[in-house]
């Protein structure tokens, strides 16, 4: 009994007693009594496709308005992974065609300001999916004129305690005082530190990402696309995808074969790729043939091709592909090819 008496006078007990009612009280008013309610919330925690929607729209609205300012902005309220979302949209543009896809590339390659002002919102920001940030709104009840007091004194009180016993332990535990070096050699050699900031300058980046997609019964089907530079506009060389090679006869043509190809004005040739089907990838009598237009490749889902020129690289990626059913040799033409090109400039 003396023992549990003792406990009770000492200051520690009081200190603690008052800590964890004053946590108590806090946690009930915090989660129960007035808890904390979310309007809304920033474009930056969206979840990652939301946001990758998001920025297609702002890529949209900039190709309508031609507004740099309100581009700009939009693009850094995605926040710090905000170029990652852009590449995203560039493997995926969906309904963004290259052209505009490539002109918001140029503006964020151009000003890519660090910090956006904030702006309000405006019409053209609603049409965009723009959702500015805005602060936590709660309700305030007559029950919380009382206890967020109490609760604010009793954490206090415990802290002004608990305070006061440690510093009265130190002072008397403390038997040998620190005394800093504040002599002249001492901040002489404080001074004498030497940093050194290094910079890696990527060798290479990317200038526009294009997308071509071929259908059966496009007999004409030829896509080629200008590649420009984003700071000045100048041109740099054209890149495309057109037939190669057909195999049977009568209409639709049944395309057997595609050529990918890059033009440098930096260079004095064309780089030509060939992606055959698999049937005609196997008979040598064709692939030799076609060699003579540029590299064979059998065409596979996801196969990645480069073509590389003095100042120029294209990666051409088949995003999607599918293979033609009739008399033919099984696996011999294309019903479908969908093809991305990735223009990237050589430094």
């Amino acid at each position: 009994m003396d023992n549990v008496k003792e406990m009770i006078t000492r200051k520690s007990f009081a200190v603690i007693v008052a800590l964890i009612a004053g946590i108590a009280l806090g946690v009930l008013y915090a989660w129960v009594i007035q808890p904390v309610q979310l309007v809304d919330a920033d474009i930056s925690q969206l979840r990652e496709d939301l946001r990758v929607d998001y920025l297609r729209m702002v890529i949209g609205s900039y190709a309508a308005d031609s507004d740099a300012e309100v581009a700009i902005q939009r693009y850094e309220s995605l926040g710090e992974n905000k170029d990652a979302i852009l590449s995203e949209v560039g493997e995926s543009p969906g309904e963004v065609s290259p052209s505009d896809l490539q002109k918001f590339q140029a503006l964020v390659a151009v000003e890519s300001p660090s910090e956006a002002p904030l702006v309000e919102t405006t019409e053209a920001d609603e049409a965009a999916g723009s959702t500015e940030p805005t602060t936590a709104s709660t309700e305030t009840t007559s029950a919380s004129r009382y206890i967020l007091p109490v609760c604010l004194g009793t954490l206090a009180l415990g802290a002004m305690l608990g305070v006061a016993l440690v510093l009265r332990r130190r002072i008397e535990a403390r038997e040998n005082d620190f005394e800093p070096d504040f002599t002249p050699e001492a901040i002489d050699n404080a001074h004498d530190v030497d940093l050194e900031v290094e910079m890696e300058i990527p060798s290479e980046g990317p200038l526009a990402t294009f997308r071509t997609t071929y259908t059966i019964g496009d007999d004409l089907y030829d896509d080629s696309f200008s590649v420009e530079s984003p700071a000045s506009g100048d041109f740099l060389g054209e890149c495309g995808v057109g037939i190669a090679e057909a195999i049977g006869v009568g209409d639709p043509k049944k395309v057997s074969a595609f050529e990918v190809w890059l033009f440098d004005k930096n260079d004095i040739q064309t780089v030509t790729k060939i992606l055959m089907s698999k049937y005609t990838f196997s008979d040598e009598e064709t692939r030799s043939q076609l060699a003579a237009k540029g590299d064979p490749v059998m065409a596979e889902g996801g196969e990645v091709v480069e073509l590389e020129t003095a100042s120029l690289r294209v990666e051409a990626r088949i995003v999607d592909m599918s293979y033609g059913e009739g008399a033919l040799p099984k696996e011999s033409f294309f019903d479908r090819m969908t093809i991305e090109l990735k223009a990237i400039t050589k430094t």
